[in-house]
């Protein structure tokens, strides 16, 4: 019943190696590992626990550099603005609050505070990153590949009235909060299906593993299971 779903979690292989950040030598004791799958969880972990307990900023910049990696032209750059805004202390304990408030309330409001707390207010896939960060059992990524595959598979999966992504996420406050709500209709999908897989596949998946499942199967072309 789960065959796919656990196929396409497996294959999940996104490796990065912090070290290719081009100015790592700033930071001392960061940007110094390779994450990979099996060691995702702990760089997870470094991040919450950086947020709960007021860490050193530096970790945003290496959840910000994994989460952009693949942009090789402007990785370097958005990593760099990210990490020159948090060292304030003042934003960094501005950024603290607003993780831990949106995570309590995942509303519109508190979605534009966390894109301005990180200093991304056109950006909208490396805010959610922070967020799926800090809860993973309840908050799911998002991208491009995520976005396709909730626009052609919403209906079968039961979200036909639920609004799609849209691509052009970057422009207008009116694109941005579509895309909100697509989110929110995506999280509770994530977190319904992380019940279901409990449930028929006796295996204990967080809203972050059903992305990384969907993530691998809109890549590789897997047509995933409708579980009861």
């Amino acid at each position: 019943m789960c065959n796919n779903w656990i196929k396409a979690y497996r294959m999940y292989s996104y490796t990065v190696d912090l070290s290719e950040f081009k100015n790592a030598v700033r930071y001392p004791g960061y940007f110094n590992r390779t994450i990979k799958p099996n060691n995702l969880i702990e760089f997870e972990n470094k991040f919450r626990t950086a947020i709960n307990e007021s860490g050193s900023f530096e970790v945003a910049g290496e959840v910000c550099f994994w989460k952009v990696y693949r942009f090789s032209e402007n990785r370097d750059n958005i990593t760099q603005r990210l990490l020159d805004y948090l060292s304030s202390s003042t934003n960094w304990n501005d950024f603290i609050r607003t993780i831990r408030k949106i995570a309590g309330n995942p509303s519109y409001e508190n979605f534009i505070a966390l894109k301005n707390a990180c200093n991304q207010p056109a950006g909208f896939a490396v805010p959610l990153t922070f967020l799926a960060f800090y809860k993973p059992i309840e908050y799911p990524m998002a991208d491009k590949h995520i976005a396709n595959w909730w626009a052609k598979n919403k209906i079968k999966f039961g979200y036909g009235p639920f609004p799609a992504f849209l691509q052009g996420i970057y422009g207008s406050i009116l694109s941005c909060k579509q895309s909100w709500d697509a989110y929110v209709a995506w999280k509770t999908f994530c977190n319904d299906y992380a019940r279901r897989i409990s449930e028929n596949c006796g295996l204990s998946w967080r809203a972050r593993d059903i992305e990384m499942a969907v993530w691998e199967a809109q890549r590789n072309y897997i047509s995933l299971e409708v579980l009861p």
